[in-house]
Formats: C-alpha cells, structure tokens, sequence
C-alpha cells in the first residue's frame, strides 16, 4: 500500500536548472531575470480543510496563494505583478497548477517525495522547461 508523500512543509530552495533560461524565454527582462535566479526562496505548503496555501519567501519579495484543487482562482505573477487566471489539479500525487498568461499556458507540477519536492516549469506555447528542487527543512 502505497502511503502518502505528506506536502504540507516548509521547503528551502536547493538547485535550479535552466531557470535562468527558462525565464529569458519568458520575457523577463535581464535585471529581474537575475534577480530571480540569485534568490533561494523558501516555500511554505498548508492545507486548511479544501484551501491550500503556497506562502513564497525571499530576500526581495514575499507572496502568498490561496487555492481549491478543480476551483479558477486569481494568482498575481511574480515579479510582474500582472494578474491572470489559474487551476490546480491533482494527477496521482503531483501537484498542477495551470496559469493562462499573455505568453500562453504555463505549467508547474509539484511532485513530493519525503524530503522535498521537485517543481517543474514548463511553458506549453514556447515549449521552454525548468526544474527547481526544495528540500524539506
């Protein structure tokens, strides 16, 4: 019987690959894009009843999202500030959260193992990837 990954945690940022890239691909401009690679943000995971909470911490900003699996919600993009509509959905154990931007679908995808997650970014329309690892701590 397979037993649950627990997701609720606090989870610090351990590696990134191709972000850097990911994020030129994106749009954003050259500042931003390493302001954001140079950070090690700190995820926090809560769960009250149906509503989950995503609380993103680093050294320059600090953003929380509140969401129900299969329920629309609003998510401000980071960095940007720009608004734009999201879904998240469980597949198995991974957590998806589908954001429709102006540079078309984007894509995370959450998997949890017991000592940390993965999130992998991938933006459908430009067909552009990146992961980054958390670890629990």
């Amino acid at each position: 019987l397979d037993k649950m990954v627990q997701k609720e945690g606090v989870y610090q940022h351990e590696k990134s690959e191709d972000f850097e890239a990911y994020l030129a691909a994106v749009g954003l401009p050259w500042v931003a894009r390493k302001a954001a690679a140079n950070t090690s943000p700190t995820i926090e995971i809560s769960k009250d009843g149906e509503e989950w909470s995503l609380s993103i911490k680093t050294a320059i900003m600090s953003n929380v999202v509140k969401f129900v699996i299969g329920k629309e919600f609003e998510e401000k993009a980071p960095i940007i500030g720009k608004v734009q509509k999201a879904l998240a959905t469980m597949e198995g154990e991974r957590l998806v959260i589908t954001t429709q931007t102006e540079k078309g679908e984007m894509r995370r995808t959450f998997t949890f193992t017991d000592s940390g997650f993965t999130m992998e970014m991938h933006a459908l329309t430009l067909d552009v990837r990146c992961k980054r690892h958390f670890k629990r701590s």
